[in-house]
């Protein structure tokens, strides 16, 4: 039992310098705020581009199921992205609230980009259609 023991603190000693090495390498506050700095720019590039593509499609007479779905996708990205806010976008403060905020502001930026990606799939035939 004592050899056990004795085997168990040896390794536990032989490791203990690795065990924060690899934790403190990969992780960097500063890179994690820019990146939820990136997401939120990003999703309001896209949410631009969401306006024009469905008020664009709505003039070119995309189908209903398609407006609709891109919509729900919007909607989606809306509540996720107010859902954000209500952390607000804490520039210089080092709070959990980032971690929080990121979540929501990723989740809000994949459901605009889908609903982004619906509206140019569904307008590229037509658009080859009328040039």
């Amino acid at each position: 039992m004592k050899r056990i023991a004795a085997i168990g603190v040896l390794l536990i000693l032989a490791l203990l310098p690795f065990a924060g090495a690899t934790a403190a390498s990969t992780w960097d506050y500063k890179n994690f705020v820019k990146q939820s700095v990136a997401w939120y720019y990003l999703y309001q590039k896209e949410n631009q581009r969401f306006n024009e593509l469905y008020n664009l499609s709505v003039q070119m007479n995309v189908s209903n199921e398609t407006l609709t779905l891109a919509m729900d996708l919007y909607e989606n990205a809306t509540a996720e992205y107010n859902q954000a806010l209500t952390y607000g976008v804490p520039y210089d403060i080092k709070t959990f609230r980032w971690v929080v905020f990121s979540v929501h502001i990723r989740k809000a930026y994949l459901y605009i980009s889908q609903a982004v990606e619906v509206l140019e799939e569904a307008l590229a035939p037509l658009e080859n259609q009328t040039a």
